[in-house]
């Protein structure tokens, strides 16, 4: 439904593989954590980056659908 909707609107859907690490990636550097447990809400990153863990992965999804944009464009 969402899908044909959005063709209505001249707009893409794009689906990023379910298994993308997008909280375990670090939005800003890109270094992937090996563990990050479900309690930890903030994310921390060597490189300095801190965030709320959701935003950071709802960064990862959105660079990771612009790329997948690209790939088929």
């Amino acid at each position: 439904m969402l899908e044909y909707k959005l063709e209505e609107r001249g707009k893409y859907l794009i689906k990023v593989d379910r298994y993308f690490a997008s909280s375990k990636i670090c939005s800003v550097c890109g270094k992937k954590k090996a563990e990050l447990s479900l309690s930890k809400r903030l994310y921390y990153c060597e490189c300095g980056n801190r965030m709320d863990r959701d935003v950071n992965a709802a960064v990862n999804l959105m660079n990771e659908g612009k790329r997948i944009f690209a790939e088929c464009a």
